[in-house]
């Protein structure tokens, strides 16, 4: 059996996904370990807890010319709600 957390991730390795699961999956082998992998990759990449944020700008749904920035909010909490407003 391969070690639990594969790569760093909680994605199963994919010798211990059973062959008939595979038969059944969205993704072959090899486009899940290439996901995997990229997943790791951009894992690293990523702020750990505790680390500020990067900064970034966003356009605002109330029409407001000005845009959002993350940088001006600093020492304040902010809550992020991502998702389709169509």
């Amino acid at each position: 059996m391969a070690d639990a957390k594969w790569l760093g991730t909680a994605y199963a390795h994919p010798d211990d996904v059973p062959a008939e699961r595979w038969a059944h999956s969205m993704l072959s082998r090899q486009e899940y370990v290439a996901m995997v992998r990229d997943r790791a990759e951009r894992d690293q990449r990523a702020p750990k807890v505790g680390e500020l944020a990067p900064d970034f700008s966003a356009r605002r749904l109330n029409g407001d010319a000005a845009p959002f920035q993350l940088s001006a909010t600093r020492s304040r909490p902010v809550a992020l709600v991502f998702g389709s407003y169509t």
